[in-house]
């Protein structure tokens, strides 16, 4: 007679999965098996994503849809730029009057490939006219599509050692050829995310876009 062989649970599990580890990992930690956890947005060089998903959530629908029209790209790639907490302090450590433009958000149409967007930060000794907080300059052009003016002296560095203040320059390189509308509403809400970081001595008044650059009439940009 044969008899028959029982397995406790435990060793019936490890055969189990010592069998099949080596198409699908067994359990535990994702370290351990290789598998990483999919994030609710995805990171800088990770490949190609939706232009919906550009610029860690600046592009809403309405932008994207432009950006995809006639003949724009799906998906673009990401290229890898500081946080805004590091833009922040970077910002925060600049002395100079005028400093070097910080890189808030590049894509391109791949890995290495041509760029399509480019937003970026500095400090400039140029003041929003008429006593505003903000001001936003249409331009012409895919190299300089608009910029927006913030006031934000945050009492250090050139603001403290010239007596006057500080204005950061947030800037738009567009070669999507998206709407006014949508470079305005790209650079505020850029300006908005990194001076909230920043301790502006008064806080900037930001205009709702739709007053300054009001949004296309169907068909038109």
């Amino acid at each position: 007679m044969h008899r028959k062989l029982r397995l406790p649970l435990g060793r019936l599990a490890a055969l189990v999965c010592t069998s099949v580890i080596a198409v699908t990992g067994c359990g535990g930690d994702d370290g351990e098996s290789g598998a990483k956890k999919p994030t609710s947005k995805p990171t800088a060089n990770a490949g190609l994503i939706p232009v919906a998903q550009a610029c860690g959530g600046l592009f809403d629908e309405a932008i994207a849809k432009e950006a995809r029209e006639p003949n724009g790209p799906g998906e673009v790639y990401p290229v890898e730029t500081g946080s805004t907490g590091h833009v922040a302090k970077a910002l925060r450590e600049e002395s100079a009057r005028r400093s070097t433009p910080q890189d808030l958000c590049t894509l391109t149409d791949k890995a290495g490939g041509k760029e399509l967007l480019a937003l970026t930060v500095a400090w400039t000794p140029h003041s929003p006219p008429s006593g505003r907080s903000v001001h936003y300059t249409t331009t012409v052009g895919p190299e300089d599509a608009g910029t927006l003016l913030v006031a934000c002296d945050t009492g250090s560095g050139g603001g403290r050692e010239s007596g006057g203040s500080r204005s950061l320059e947030f800037a738009l390189r567009d070669h999507f050829t998206i709407s006014d509308h949508s470079h305005a509403e790209l650079l505020i809400a850029s300006a908005k995310k990194t001076t909230s970081q920043l301790d502006c001595r008064e806080t900037p008044e930001y205009p709702d876009p739709k007053v300054v650059a009001p949004p296309p009439k169907p068909g038109l940009r």
